[in-house]
């Protein structure tokens, strides 16, 4: 893997069960004491990232997982130590969830994570608890009623209406989308239509100071999500408030004309450095998400594969 470098490498799982998400909270007398955390621990020598997940889980935890499907990686430096996190996702699993080493282990709701204190490097873990694998991307030289295009997929999407005008259009199909419970996100000239429940997209071409401002008023959008193509674009946007990100192009797309596609082992390098969950787009299709997470991405996004 193009990510494994000199940092402490750790695998760590979000655990779920009837709706709830297990925690441990960390020894008073450990790095980053008497935090919450998402349960996991350190590779063993020459460990790939799920067997050590799996090890961590049972000596952990007394559970036994057959499957986890990777979120993303986080990067982190706490100045005395440098990580990197490795996110799975566990819906299935044998035994029932102890604390084998006097841990504290407690079931929550995903609403009262934010309440939570973690360590600064788990804190986009909990941004991204319940964003949707795919995202569908509106297209109006394909779809003719945004509404009903809205309520065409039966799997939890990010919905993102691209190019259309803010108006009562647009204001029906985010209702459709949201009473389906899809996610959506729009961009800064569509806040006029914004509800609850939505999120926003920051583009390269909006003035970010403005856009800041205007997320500030929002009270707390989700997901807030941008895109980039290069390491130059990711460090420029070092401080947007990303919870994930699109890299594109991954392959050949009429949208992105004349432009190379990066190919999977581009996408998986940039998506290792995004310490948030990474959506491939371009040329891309549903039946692709299993090569994405195989390359370090999260979600599959796009326009004319997802019609």
């Amino acid at each position: 893997m193009p990510s494994i470098g000199p940092e402490i490498q750790v695998a760590c799982a979000l655990i779920w069960r009837n709706g709830q998400i297990v925690l441990s909270k960390r020894h008073a007398t450990a790095h980053q004491g008497g935090l919450w955390e998402f349960p996991g621990g350190k590779f063993e020598a020459n460990e790939n990232p799920i067997h050590c997940l799996q090890r961590e889980l049972e000596e952990e935890l007394g559970i036994t997982i057959d499957t986890a499907q990777f979120m993303f990686q986080i990067p982190w430096d706490y100045g005395d130590q440098a990580i990197r996190l490795w996110v799975y996702e566990v819906e299935v699993f044998a035994g029932e969830p102890q604390g084998l080493e006097g841990q504290w282990i407690q079931w929550f709701h995903p609403d009262e994570l934010k309440s939570l204190a973690f360590p600064k490097a788990n804190e986009a873990i909990v941004r991204a608890v319940g964003l949707p694998r795919v995202v569908r991307i509106y297209d109006p030289s394909l779809v003719l009623e945004p509404a009903v295009w809205a309520t065409q997929p039966k799997h939890q999407s990010l919905l993102y209406f691209r190019g259309l005008t803010p108006g009562r259009e647009l204001e029906i199909a985010i209702t459709a989308g949201l009473e389906r419970r899809h996610r959506i996100i729009l961009t800064i000239d569509q806040l006029s239509c914004y509800q609850p429940g939505c999120g926003v997209h920051l583009r390269k071409t909006d003035h970010l100071t403005e856009a800041l401002a205007r997320l500030k008023d929002l009270n707390d959008p989700w997901p807030v999500t941008s895109g980039v193509r290069s390491e130059s674009d990711i460090e420029r946007q070092r401080s947007w408030p990303s919870d994930a990100v699109f890299v594109s192009p991954v392959r050949e797309t009429p949208s992105h004309v004349g432009m190379n596609p990066l190919g999977w082992a581009r996408f998986s390098e940039l998506a290792s450095m995004l310490a948030v969950p990474a959506y491939a787009l371009g040329g891309l299709c549903l039946d692709d998400l299993t090569e994405v997470t195989n390359h370090l991405g999260y979600g599959v996004a796009g326009i004319r594969g997802f019609q």
